[in-house]
């Protein structure tokens, strides 16, 4: 998924009048700690993250996460913007299913990719 159309999805499903930039700001965010918590504690990890700005093409830059997991990314965005218009039901709702994305998404990656400093088992 692309930023722009993580943004427009978000947008689509829940009209806000929040700026762009502001959802840029909570995917870069979103993506730092997905690559320092995760991606970079594992030994085929990509390169450094440098974030999103201004300056980044929105139309074609990829999210880290990718399908079927991708999904986390319009869930993060969603519950985002219910907690800047308070509102908690559905931001909890988001919340939830943000939370179980990124659980099964975190295990699977964990389950396929070696931690740093393990190159394979030996017995």
């Amino acid at each position: 998924m692309t930023i722009l159309e993580a943004i427009t999805r978000a947008d689509l499903i829940r009209p806000n009048e929040l700026d762009p930039a502001v959802k840029l700001r909570w995917l870069s965010a979103l993506d730092g700690q997905i690559h320092a918590e995760l991606l970079r504690a594992h030994a085929e990890a990509p390169g450094p993250f440098r974030g999103y700005d201004e300056t980044t093409e929105l139309q074609s830059t990829r999210l880290l996460v990718g399908y079927p997991y991708d999904e986390l990314y319009l869930r993060y965005l969603l519950m985002r913007i219910d907690l800047e218009h308070g509102e908690l039901d559905r931001y909890n709702n988001e919340a939830a299913a943000f939370n179980r994305l990124w659980q099964s998404f975190a295990g699977q990656y964990c389950k396929t990719h070696f931690p740093n400093g393990v190159s394979g088992l030996r017995f």
